[in-house]
């Protein structure tokens, strides 16, 4: 699954009703381009677009889980916390923002 494909098989589910094989499958893929983020040789998200966009989604996930209590959701807003925070800190790493009072000058 390519990232545009997870992006747009989470925005389906979370504008519908997925259920929750559905909801387990892009689970297992966020948990998967989350771990396999660190093997990026260079920046992944230059203009902050896909954090961005994965942070929304995560929101969103928060939001269905409210309502609903379906423990897939919670699982589902983890992992996408998870993805957003190893696509933050790699591209942090790999090219520290000037007003990161973290990196050497």
């Amino acid at each position: 699954m390519t990232l545009n494909e997870l992006y747009n098989g989470m925005r389906a589910a979370l504008d519908g009703t997925a259920n929750a094989a559905t909801i387990d499958l892009l689970t297992t893929e966020t948990a998967r381009y989350a771990s396999t983020v660190g093997w990026a040789e260079g920046v992944i998200d230059k203009d902050g677009r896909i954090v961005e966009a994965f942070d929304k989604l995560r929101l969103d996930a928060l939001t269905r889980f409210e309502q609903t209590r379906d423990p897939n959701l919670a699982s589902l807003h983890d992992a996408l916390a998870k993805l957003v925070l190893a696509v933050s800190t790699h591209d942090e790493d790999i090219d520290p923002s000037p007003d990161n009072d973290d990196h050497d000058t």
